[in-house]
C-alpha cells in the first residue's frame, strides 16, 4: 500500500466520524420535533375537538397537522443552513489547521442546501405520523369534555 493510499484511509477514516455525528444529530432533531408535536397534541385537544365538532374530518385534521409540521421542518431547515456554513468554515479553516496543519478548499453546491431541507422536511413529516393519527382519532366530544 502506498503513501496516497494510505492518507486516503486515514481521511475516509476521519469522516466516518463526521458521518456518524450527523446521523446522530438527525436522530436527536428527529426525537425533538416528535416530543414537541407530543406535546402540542395534548395542549391543542380541546382546539381540534372544536374542528371535529364542526365538521373537520379525521383526514382534514391529519393535512393540517402534517402541513403545520412541514412548515416547521423546512423553517428549521431553512434556520439551520447559514448554522451549518458557519460550522463549515469553522471546522475547515480553523480546526483542520489546529489539528492537521492543513486545511481543504470549501464548496457549498445548492444540491446540498436543497438535499438539508429536503431531510429536514421529511424528518418533520416522519415524526408527525403518530402525532397526526392520535389527533385525528380524538372524539369531539371526548375533547370538549376535557375542559
Amino acid at each position: 500500500m502506498d503513501i496516497r493510499q494510505s492518507g486516503l484511509n486515514v481521511f475516509d477514516q476521519t469522516f466516518l466520524i463526521t458521518r456518524v455525528l450527523e446521523f446522530l444529530a438527525i436522530i436527536v432533531a428527529f426525537i425533538g420535533i416528535l416530543s414537541t408535536l407530543m406535546a402540542y397534541q395534548l395542549e391543542k385537544v380541546k382546539e381540534i375537538g372544536i374542528l371535529r365538532a364542526t365538521g373537520v374530518t379525521p383526514r382534514q385534521v391529519w393535512g393540517i397537522i402534517s402541513l403545520q409540521t412541514g412548515f416547521m421542518g423546512a423553517i428549521s431547515g431553512l434556520l439551520a443552513i447559514p448554522l451549518g456554513i458557519v460550522m463549515a468554515v469553522i471546522l475547515i479553516f480553523v480546526i483542520n489547521i489546529r489539528s492537521f496543519g492543513w486545511s481543504m478548499q470549501m464548496t457549498v453546491s445548492l444540491s446540498s442546501i436543497l438535499e438539508a431541507l429536503a431531510i429536514s422536511i421529511g424528518a418533520a413529516l416522519l415524526a408527525s405520523i403518530y402525532p397526526a393519527w392520535r389527533m385525528s382519532r380524538i372524539s369531539p366530544a371526548e375533547a370538549l369534555r376535557e375542559e
